[in-house]
């Protein structure tokens, strides 16, 4: 099946003025006679739910018919806060022009990651309906995701920060994410942690330095720091239960000194 892995992006859609659509290059001189000044700035208020299905048309070896892989229940929750977006174009003089997207989220940001379900995919290696047929199966809970003030960078075009995407930014308080289960369908059982947080070693706040491209390989994901440069991150589970919910927790798991950097690759095959 092909590989899925969560990452959460945020995507944006703005609405200019017709004008603002003229089939030309414009620069900032341009974009200001549109928008009122030197390039574009998006905020954005609403929060997002939806419903989330990846076809795997071909299935793996022993089941070969379509699945499909459901993110079901996912909602973006901002808490009266904004996604705010400056969107710019520039050149050096002497390299390529870059469109450059600087997006901050906002404190507390809230994300319903929803569950990771199973199902029987309409779709086929030919095409076929959308959606999918029968029941579900919940695989994994994965709970709710508390992100602090976060911010990125995005460049098309000439990529002057050397990458498509760069974060390297301090995320206030950390990453928390709260009720997370694997399922066991057939047994009944489940792997659940109350409580998942990811902050500097020996800190408050996660800091986080990594660059993001498409290259002929893939989406490549490349941690140059994830933590405390010297020290790395700790992990935190708290409540951590194995079976159902009548078991008593095993305890909490706390993990140290935690060096993640490195390159994750993800393609389809």
């Amino acid at each position: 099946m092909k590989e899925f892995k969560k990452l959460a992006l945020a995507a944006a859609v703005a609405a200019l003025p017709v004008s603002g659509f003229a089939m030309e290059a414009m620069d900032d001189a341009a974009l200001s006679g549109v928008t009122g000044q030197d390039g574009i700035t998006i905020s954005l208020g609403n929060d997002i739910a939806a419903d989330i299905i990846v076809h795997d048309t071909d299935g793996f070896a022993g089941a070969t018919n379509s699945g499909a892989i459901i993110i079901s229940g996912f909602e973006q929750q901002l808490g009266g806060g904004s996604i705010d977006i400056d969107i710019d174009s520039g050149n050096d003089g002497t390299n390529g022009t870059a469109l450059n997207v600087g997006i901050t989220l906002p404190n507390n940001i809230t994300l319903i990651l929803g569950d990771i379900q199973v199902a029987d995919s309409n779709r086929t290696t030919g095409g076929g309906s959308w959606g999918t047929t029968g029941t579900a199966t919940t695989v994994m809970e994965l709970g709710t995701l508390t992100l602090g003030t976060t911010n990125l960078n995005l460049q098309l075009g000439y990529e002057y920060q050397g990458s498509m995407i760069a974060m390297d930014t301090v995320i206030t308080n950390g990453i928390t994410l709260n009720n997370f289960a694997i399922n066991d369908a057939d047994s009944g059982g489940q792997i659940s942690i109350g409580q998942l947080s990811l902050v500097d070693n020996g800190g408050a706040n996660l800091t986080i330095d990594q660059t993001i491209d498409v290259t002929t390989d893939g989406l490549e994901i490349n941690v140059v720091q994830l933590g405390d440069a010297t020290n790395g991150a700790d992990l935190r589970l708290a409540n951590v239960r194995l079976g159902d919910n009548t078991q008593a927790d095993i305890g909490d798991i706390e993990i140290t000194r935690l060096d993640l950097t490195g390159t994750i690759t993800i393609t389809g095959h």
